[in-house]
């Protein structure tokens, strides 16, 4: 793969200046020289690719980095990776604007007096930090320092474990994920007696439904489910699996759906619950052991088929029609969203979908709790909610934070930012500023990962590494490399005998080298290893025998929704597949990157049906109060046929105000619509029903979309043929029409220029639209490809957008969908 060794590339990468050199970690100093000491081999200009691993989210997707000259300009997907498979989402694809980003921390900082930054050595920095930690080991005793990370595995979370362990923090760390999917894992405890999250194999199956999901976005590991949707959904044989989607809102994923039905939100496991009632009270299962059917019928009991169906709003007929579809699939699969945030009932989604996974062996196949995801380890919403509380008690005398942003997220009920202010020293070592980090006392900024050697484990049997494929653009450090020189300061070398983190990686996979490859060198199994992007050992049927255990559990009653507010307007809100949890807002190719559905960039929007709007007097870019029994937010409005009359929706990602030039001032932020209470069965935050009111502010705010409207007016621009249309014109062998292109399909009629001779090559792009899902990768990868300038909101409002390649998205009059056409 790689043109040069890997000791010679961390010879010639090269630095920055004198001031860069010297600032540099041990780690850094050992294997860098300037490039002018470059190696014969090295030709200026010709690329050198290097795998390693996307942290933008938990998901892991192996990327291959494109360096030049010593500086990487590019990533694309590793297409040896089992989970990325050769593909990027958008925010892979922006990963380099959170290297170059002109926000990012130079070096280490203090607060002043004045609330302000000023910088500091990294020896001054490490001194106040161990000062601190040997006045809590002689003083305070244990259980006093917390340290809060993102959803880090593998070699670094080890370390931080031995590190906390050695100071005497027994308890002491916390993996962070505003996403943690805590109904979704309660959910597999209750029907398969496993509390984690397995790995679906969508491509194994033969029906799909998804109550919420949307795996073609941001849920789990969208880039391998989307991955594996495209050979689900591919023609065979003239047919092709179906796929239903159960939700709120006209999602990428509804939009690639077959069949979205669309239902209030909280509502979706309704749906669940009358396909399994019909296929209970029809016996569509016939296999099933008369244990799991009396266990279902006890627990189906509170619900007919006729109030499933008034309460839901979807018909008796098409419940029907569902639940026989399911039932006569070999491997028919069922998804639910299992978030907390985003809608009610998500437990009872969650578990409704499971038991119909439960109904069928040929489900099996396609759920593998064998490759348990690294969302099973991340800390519920009670964990950090009873770190709050002890914050607010004064009983944290040192809290480290590592690429986790809670002031951001958490509810403001539990007012995380006042708590912060009882916690004696605070210490970030986030790479660039964000609103929890605004807060601390002490920032060591850290590398970011293009530029750390690490590894992670975003799924059981899968453990990638990532490796540095350029030097440290700024005054930076590993966060290994600090821990290991502040653990040494405050008890001594011998737990912490390694040089640097580099050491402490070899270190452990040494132990994966003996289990796996025993009898090859440790050298070369570390370059194969280097250059395939990790180790992966995953069971070919990857299977765990999971069976029908179900735990005790009640799903909501008539009676119990009955208190629900059914008159107002119902709040959707959800993850974008730009801005994840928020995280990817200061990237600006994300905020320049149009939403897939509404077109939107550089700033936030309230979907309502353009129905609703014209009967409030609501238009186009009016600046409404939306207000919750929790809180209140202030966002433009935007009528969109992509939710039903009586449900409105917000994403999740805008609304910063510390986070940096790119994403600050942005409306809005939905965490602050929230309340703080925590679900009782899955301790996730629970968001019971309620509806929102909408108050216009009498401000105006443009919204920047790039779309000139919303269907193609009957043009033709988007051709599409129903499936039954086009099984019908194969079996007459009837061929459609092609538009050829110039000069041959020159047509005076349609084309505005003339025909024109191609000399010496010509090139043509073929995009397979059947397969194109919409989610605008391939505009990201774009623009670093051919480093296209970002124009910003206002050029973007006055039509100034400069892609070279946009996904146009054109809504069918007739029935709701999206459709989406590449303009090249």
């Amino acid at each position: 793969m790689a043109e040069i060794g890997r000791r010679e590339f961390l010879k010639l990468v090269g630095l920055t200046g004198t001031t860069t050199l010297l600032g540099c970690s041990s780690e850094t100093q050992r294997r860098l020289i300037p490039s002018i000491a470059s190696p014969e081999d090295l030709i200026p200009g010709r690329a050198t690719w290097y795998a390693s691993t996307c942290r933008e989210c938990p998901a892991g997707c192996g990327l291959l980095a494109k360096n030049v000259d010593g500086r990487i300009v590019k990533v694309e997907g590793n297409p040896r990776h089992p989970i990325s498979g050769g593909r990027l989402c958008a925010r892979g694809q922006a990963a380099l604007h959170g290297l170059y980003n002109p926000d990012r921390l130079r070096g280490p900082l203090r607060k002043n007096a004045q609330g302000g930054f000023d910088p500091i050595s990294w020896i001054e920095g490490e001194e106040r930090l161990v000062r601190r930690l040997n006045e809590i080991i002689r003083q305070r005793g244990g259980d006093r320092v917390v340290f809060v990370s993102d959803l880090m595995t593998g070699t670094l979370k080890d370390l931080v474990g031995t590190w906390l362990a050695e100071l005497g923090q027994t308890e002491g760390l916390l993996l962070y994920e505003p996403f943690a999917y805590e109904p979704l894992r309660k959910a597999n405890q209750v029907v398969f007696g496993i509390n984690g999250v397995p790995t679906y194999c969508i491509e194994r199956a033969d029906f799909l439904i998804s109550f919420g999901a949307g795996f073609l976005e941001t849920w789990l590991a969208n880039v391998d489910y989307a991955r594996q949707f495209a050979a689900f959904h591919a023609l065979r044989d003239g047919d092709r699996n179906p796929f239903v989607h159960v939700g709120p809102r006209l999602s990428v994923t509804a939009s690639n759906a077959d069949l979205w039905i669309a239902v209030a939100p909280g509502d979706e496991y309704l749906v669940a619950l009358g396909m399994l009632r019909i296929i209970v009270d029809e016996d569509l299962a016939q296999q099933m052991p008369p244990t799991q059917r009396a266990a279902l019928t006890k627990l189906l009991d509170a619900w007919t088929l006729v109030q499933v169906s008034a309460r839901s709003g979807v018909s008796e007929s098409q419940l029907r029609s569902l639940a026989c579809r399911f039932a006569s699939a070999k491997r028919p699969l069922a998804l639910a969203e299992g978030l907390a945030q985003t809608a009610p009932h998500a437990t009872a989604t969650a578990v409704a979908a499971n038991l119909l996974d439960a109904l069928h062996p040929g489900t099996r196949e396609t759920v593998n709790f064998g490759a348990l995801s690294v969302y099973s380890e991340a800390a519920r919403a009670a964990d950090l909610r009873a770190l709050t509380e002890r914050m607010h008690g004064g009983d944290v005398d040192v809290l480290l934070l590592h690429n986790a942003n809670p002031v951001f997220a958490l509810p403001p009920a539990w007012d995380f930012p006042r708590a912060l202010e009882k916690v004696p020293l605070v210490v970030s070592f986030s790479s660039a500023v964000d609103e929890t980090s605004a807060k601390a006392h002490l920032i060591l900024p850290t590398h970011t990962p293009l530029e750390s050697w690490g590894d992670h484990e975003p799924r059981q049997g899968v453990r990638s590494l990532m490796q540095p494929v350029m030097g440290p653009v700024f005054d930076t450090r590993h966060l290994g490399d600090v821990l290991l020189s502040v653990g040494k300061q405050v008890v001594g070398p011998d737990p912490f005998h390694w040089r640097d983190f580099f050491d402490v990686l070899q270190y452990s996979w040494r132990r994966w080298w003996q289990a796996l490859a025993p009898n090859q060198p440790f050298e070369d199994f570390w370059q194969e290893a280097l250059a395939t992007g990790g180790t992966w050992h995953q069971n070919p049927t990857g299977q765990i025998n999971v069976g029908f255990k179900p735990a005790p559990f009640v799903f909501p009653g008539p009676d119990a929704v009955a208190s629900d507010d059914k008159t107002g307007l119902h709040l959707a809100i959800y993850p974008t597949v730009q801005f994840f949890d928020g995280r990817g807002a200061s990237r600006p190719w994300l905020q320049e990157l149009p939403d897939p559905i509404t077109q939107t960039t550089w700033g936030g929007w309230l979907e309502l049906h353009p129905e609703t709007a014209a009967k409030l007097g609501i238009v186009k870019g009016d600046v409404l109060r939306v207000t919750t029994k929790y809180g209140a937010v202030e966002v433009p409005a935007l009528p969109i046929p992509t939710v039903p009359p009586t449900t409105v929706a917000l994403p999740i990602g805008q609304g910063h105000h510390a986070y940096g030039r790119y994403a600050d001032g942005h409306p809005a932020n939905p965490w602050e619509l929230l309340g703080g209470e925590i679900g009782g069965v899955s301790q996730g935050i629970a968001r019971p029903p309620f509806t929102v009111v909408l108050e216009k502010t009498g401000n105006v705010l443009p919204i920047a979309n790039t779309d000139g409207s919303y269907t193609d007016h009957g043009r033709g621009f988007v051709q599409t043929l129903a499936l039954s249309d086009y099984q019908q014109a194969a079996l007459a062998d009837h061929r459609p029409h092609l538009h050829l292109p110039l000069p041959e399909g020159y047509d005076p009629a349609d084309d505005f220029y003339p025909p024109h001779q191609h000399k010496d090559y010509r090139w043509c792009m073929v995009v397979d639209l059947d397969r194109c899902i919409g989610c605008g990768a391939c505009v990201v990868a774009c623009y670093a490809e051919n480093n296209v300038a970002i124009v910003g909101r206002e050029q973007v409002i006055n039509g100034r957008e400069m892609s070279w390649l946009r996904i146009q998205r054109y809504f069918d009059p007739e029935r709701p969908v999206a459709h989406f056409l590449p303009m090249l």
